[in-house]
């Protein structure tokens, strides 16, 4: 378990360093286009402008509002009159303060991706709620049944179910992040998945009379 959750961690972080460090900044904005025609296709132009209107309220606040975008280019990038005062280093890391910037734009727009993406899952949220607490007392329902009886309780399930829901929230928290065009219907499918994974969990606890 540890292991997997280690893996999951480093495969994020990896992903993120690759995304800042090598995808150009107009890529990811491509994937926001092309996602929001998807989104448009599939859940209708109100639903979609309401996810682009809550990503970009969050990303104003969070980016914008707070100082965080003014900061990181004051912080990482000189400005005109910075390099102007350094006489005979005004051409100085040129080129790097170009790969520097391009970096950040890449960066801001992976958050904006994000920001979109989470109000996609939160579109879908009321109906994951409709599966996920008949799921629940399900499974727990179950479990209640089996203290009383003879009936077997599987550790290889409660195993492999709790396992199999790491994956499925790591993935879909990777795949959040990740520069290629996801399909809306991807995150009804893998909570779906959740709900049935944490109904085998709860249903597969040990006995406890």
């Amino acid at each position: 378990m540890r292991k997997s959750l280690f893996v999951m961690i480093w495969v994020f972080v990896i992903e993120l360093l690759t995304i800042v460090l090598l995808i150009p900044g107009n890529w990811t904005d491509k994937i926001i286009k092309k996602e929001s025609v998807l989104i448009e296709q599939n859940l209708g132009t109100q639903t979609n402008e309401w996810i682009q209107n809550e990503a970009s309220k969050w990303y104003q606040s969070s980016i914008i509002e707070s100082g965080v975008y003014d900061a990181m280019y004051d912080y990482l990038i000189p400005t005109e009159e910075q390099k102007n005062r350094s006489t005979g280093l005004e051409n100085m890391g040129k080129v790097w303060f170009k790969w520097v910037k391009q970096r950040l734009d890449a960066f801001f727009y992976v958050v904006y991706q994000f920001y979109t993406r989470f109000a996609l899952f939160l579109i879908w949220m009321p109906y994951i709620c409709i599966l996920l607490i008949p799921a629940i007392y399900d499974g727990f329902m179950s479990w209640q049944v089996k203290r009383t009886n003879f009936d077997y309780v599987s550790p290889i399930l409660h195993r492999y179910g709790t396992r199999g829901l790491l994956y499925v929230i790591g993935t879909l928290l990777i795949a959040f992040f990740s520069p290629i065009v996801l399909n809306p219907i991807i995150i009804p499918i893998s909570m779906m998945v959740c709900c049935m994974l944490i109904g085998v969990v709860l249903s597969n606890f040990q006995k406890r009379i």
